[in-house]
């Protein structure tokens, strides 16, 4: 039985592009963010993708091949920040790759930036990247509540992105159970629908319904930024 899969994105209320990108094929999953001004995050986000998209994923080394295919983005992204209009571009990913593997599926995850990747588990839902942002940071170290984050002037503010100086990639492995589901974000929806909320609909709802619903949610609380998300169930 092959994996269920939601897909929605959408530009929000204020912002006039959508520098949000995604793709996915059979088992590779991506969410990216872009950054930059003008048009340059919509570029950084969508070269990103296009590396993913031609990258050629093994199921032998998938960790490793998650790296590489981030390493090979950053440095499209950074050769094409050279060009003037694009300086200082940069995008968030958050790569997915689900494998079957003895009779179970896995979980290989790759992520830098500030998008994210949840588990659902027995209605349960579960962050399992960090965010590499200054919040994040602030968080991690104890000198931010969750509440006092929030509203953070600071909390949009990355500490590394794909294009821009050096990354250290975050990676995560984990066996899959039937009736798991998987949400890949970008923070368009985070930032304004709690993870009770997240957690409620991704629960009770299909891979696409529940895509469907967090958009018109985050919409609903304002969609200051562009939403992407991914939903996928695993059989």
């Amino acid at each position: 039985m092959s994996l269920q899969v939601g897909i929605a994105t959408n530009i929000g209320c204020i912002r006039h592009q959508n520098e949000d990108a995604f793709w996915h094929s059979d088992c590779v999953f991506v969410v990216c963010d872009g950054m930059g001004g003008h048009q340059a995050g919509e570029v950084a986000s969508n070269m990103a993708v296009n590396v993913f998209k031609n990258y050629s994923f093994s199921s032998k080394e998938p960790l490793q091949d998650i790296v590489n295919a981030i390493q090979k983005a950053h440095r499209v992204v950074q050769d094409a920040a050279k060009v003037p209009s694009c300086s200082g571009m940069g995008t968030t990913a958050t790569l997915a790759v689900i494998n079957s593997e003895n009779l179970n599926y896995c979980l290989y995850l790759g992520h830098v930036g500030d998008s994210r990747a949840y588990l659902l588990r027995d209605s349960k839902l579960k962050q399992l990247t960090s965010d590499h942002s200054v919040v994040g940071e602030m968080l991690r170290n104890g000198t931010l509540t969750a509440a006092e984050a929030v509203n953070h002037p600071h909390r949009h503010v990355v500490t590394q992105a794909i294009g821009i100086g050096e990354i250290e990639i975050e990676t995560h492995s984990l066996v899959l159970n039937t009736g798991d589901k998987i949400l890949l974000c970008t923070d368009g929806l985070t930032d304004v629908v709690e993870e009770g909320t997240i957690q409620q609909v991704l629960a009770a709802d299909s891979p696409q319904a529940a895509a469907d619903k967090l958009i018109v949610t985050a919409i609903k609380k304002g969609g200051p930024d562009n939403i992407t998300v991914i939903v996928i169930a695993i059989p």
